[in-house]
């Protein structure tokens, strides 16, 4: 099973033309969440799942974020004004229980911003690490692309079982 892991990511990775384009992540807050957006709730399939983020997509640059998922996998809400967009993300992403904090960052690239990524940063002994699903972000004329990897020993935890039998 991690060997399909990893061939299937390896896989991804070389088949993505290269007329995509990286966008890049930078550090946000709450107070600079203004305008209305699509909120795609990715993942999120039971309490404390280490797949669960949310992006705001602005809904007034006609760019759109989709992730490279099946559509099970998600969910979209469209055109939530900021207020509402914040009070589905605390709702869905604070639990004091398993989340320290809820890190925010603007996608972007040279020019525009084109929504907000939020996630769960876990306590350390939730899962071993603080921030368990990598996602990477590339645009192709008007669409962004979300691809997502869920850390191989969050995964090991989850779906391998916990037999030291195992690999």
């Amino acid at each position: 099973m991690k060997l399909i892991g990893i061939i299937t990511g390896v896989l991804v990775v070389l088949i993505l033309p290269f007329t995509l384009h990286a966008l890049t992540l930078e550090q946000c807050n709450d107070q600079t969440i203004k305008g209305n957006f699509d909120l795609i709730i990715y993942a999120n399939a039971f309490i404390n799942d280490p797949e669960t983020f949310i992006v705001l997509d602005k809904v007034d640059d006609k760019v759109i974020i989709s992730p490279y998922a099946p559509e099970f996998k998600y969910r979209i809400f469209k055109n939530l004004n900021d207020k509402e967009a914040l009070k589905i993300v605390n709702e869905i992403l604070k639990n004091p229980s398993f989340v320290s904090t809820i890190k925010c960052s603007t996608i972007k690239d040279e020019e525009n911003a084109f929504g907000y990524e939020l996630k769960p940063v876990y306590f350390p002994w939730v899962f071993g690490i603080l921030e368990p699903v990598e996602t990477v972000y590339k645009k192709k004329d008007s669409i962004i692309t979300i691809f997502t990897n869920l850390n191989p020993r969050v995964e090991k935890q989850l779906y391998g079982g916990g037999g030291s039998d195992q690999d």
